[in-house]
């Protein structure tokens, strides 16, 4: 009788274990996003963009670089659904961190200049809602220029 009680007992553990292996690993339930950033319809060359939760449901921020006009981010660091707001930097080429004539030795360097408008960075009102079904994908057209 002991023999049979010590292999339920494992038999129970081990069930458990796969219980609880079998749950949801993403309790979040994180979305890949990926899409494409252009500047007035031409594709970003270099730049970021971020995410910030804005309630509904949002509860994690995340962002990505952005190389030729595109951005992914992994469902690992992806976006629970909800209501997000976007930023995007994209730095002037060729500004910022460089040494000029009379820099010191742990002078700070200047940041680069911003190409982006403040109503796609620091004043953004930009939102995108990831809904659980998709899509992930998403388009963003930085408009610099006004008719």
């Amino acid at each position: 009788m002991p023999l049979l009680v010590g292999r339920c007992s494992l038999f129970a553990v081990v069930g458990l274990c796969c219980l609880i292996g079998c749950g949801p690993s993403d309790p979040l339930g994180r979305k890949p996003i990926s899409g494409v950033v252009s500047m007035n319809g031409t594709p970003v060359v270099a730049g970021t963009i971020s995410f910030e939760p804005q309630g509904g449901g949002a509860s994690t921020s995340s962002g990505a670089n952005i190389s030729n006009g595109k951005f992914a981010i992994e469902k690992e660091f992806g976006l629970p659904p909800g209501k997000y707001l976007v930023r995007v930097s994209i730095p002037k080429p060729g500004t910022g961190g460089v040494f000029k004539e009379g820099t010191l030795p742990g002078d700070m360097l200047a940041p680069p200049e911003e190409m982006a408008p403040a109503d796609w960075n620091a004043n953004s009102k930009q939102t995108i809602e990831v809904n659980a079904s998709g899509p992930f994908e998403f388009t963003f057209d930085v408009k610099t220029k006004t008719n």
